[in-house]
């Protein structure tokens, strides 16, 4: 009774299924996957920004396989230990592996829109945690690059009416740089500043435009200044007058100097220039830097910066005077007391 019922049952589904208005939906089907579905055959079409990805990969792997033949089974082999922690921004300008013709194993990376380094941040703070505590880099780099859109959306308007869920996320990510751009005290900015003042719908700057160029500056100074106060830079140097080891492990990295370094990249030259902010542990002198100065009329004092959302508060300065040997900290090479450098 029971077959006789659920062949009844198949039946009468075949019938529908076979009706032509059925047959004509079922043609219409696309089964979106890795293989086109065989219901109705599509030509696959040629991706020529695919290709380009394809062609580049087996680019990299014969060229390497002639200038560092064992490089890529060494890494594999033995991990990574790269003197280098970069923070960049997203651009697609400026790649840190090809704006320094770097290869594998050089830099360990973390890039977000317009290079920013924020305490909230757990992505940016995981990654300089396992930099300095576990990789045991040498120095920690911050690039900015000039003509950067985070940081011009930063000086235009914001956007009018709702903001969609994208829109959104990006504005309260650049919002950091809209407080420095506020409350900068720098020449170029305040100038910029004036400019725009009393206009209800500023357009994003030129990008020779000096104050674009100078609040991309000192969006690079506050990131090396959150980096320079983090708990991890700050423990780290403590640790290294006790000799004892920095490691999440406990069985990696023991406690070596680390320099926090503050660059701009140029995309009309592809110049990185040095804005001589540089900091190292208690004592240490910073290492010289074989990059071209930027002019001494954008290396202003560190304190042109908002100081609300960058300066610790007054129990975070006293534990990093506690920690940091007497409140000094290296800066490009001068010991200045933190309080000078806060100032």
């Amino acid at each position: 009774m029971h077959a006789f019922g659920l062949a009844f049952v198949l039946a009468a589904i075949s019938s529908v299924l076979t009706h032509p208005i059925h047959q004509e939906q079922r043609q219409e089907i696309h089964v979106v996957g890795r293989e086109q579905s065989t219901m109705v055959p599509v030509a696959p079409e040629t991706s020529a920004e695919l290709e380009l990805l394809s062609k580049g990969n087996k680019a990299f792997r014969d060229n390497i396989a002639v200038t560092d033949p064992g490089l890529l089974k060494k890494l594999a082999d033995e991990g990574q230990s790269p003197p280098f922690m970069f923070l960049g921004c997203s651009d697609s300008r400026v790649s840190e592996g090809t704006v320094f013709n770097a290869k594998p194993g050089t830099l360990f990376a973390e890039r977000n829109i317009a290079n920013q380094f924020q305490s909230s941040d757990t992505n940016a703070h995981s990654v300089l945690s396992y930099a300095v505590t576990v990789l045991g880099v040498k120095h920690v780099i911050v690039m900015g690059h000039y003509g950067c859109g985070g940081v011009a959306a930063s000086i235009a308007s914001p956007p009018k009416g709702q903001i969609d869920a994208a829109n959104g996320a990006v504005q309260n990510w650049i919002e950091p740089i809209r407080e420095i751009f506020r409350a900068s005290n720098r020449s170029e900015i305040v100038e910029l500043r004036n400019k725009n003042a009393g206009r209800t719908d500023i357009k994003e700057p030129k990008i020779n435009e000096p104050g674009f160029r100078a609040l991309v500056e000192e969006n690079v100074k506050a990131s090396v200044r959150r980096i320079a106060t983090n708990p991890v830079i700050t423990n780290h140097y403590g640790l290294l007058k006790s000799g004892a080891g920095n490691s999440t492990s406990g069985t990696r990295k023991s406690a070596r100097d680390v320099f926090i370094h503050g660059w701009v990249y140029d995309l009309a030259t592809g110049k990185v220039h040095d804005l001589g902010i540089s900091v190292g542990p208690p004592g240490k002198p910073v290492p010289t830097l074989p990059l071209a100065a930027v002019s001494k009329s954008t290396t202003q004092s560190l304190g042109s910066a908002v100081e609300a959302s960058v300066w610790p508060n007054a129990a975070c300065l006293a534990s990093l005077v506690k920690r940091s040997a007497k409140g000094i900290i290296l800066l490009r090479g001068y010991s200045l007391p933190l309080g000078t450098w806060w100032s």
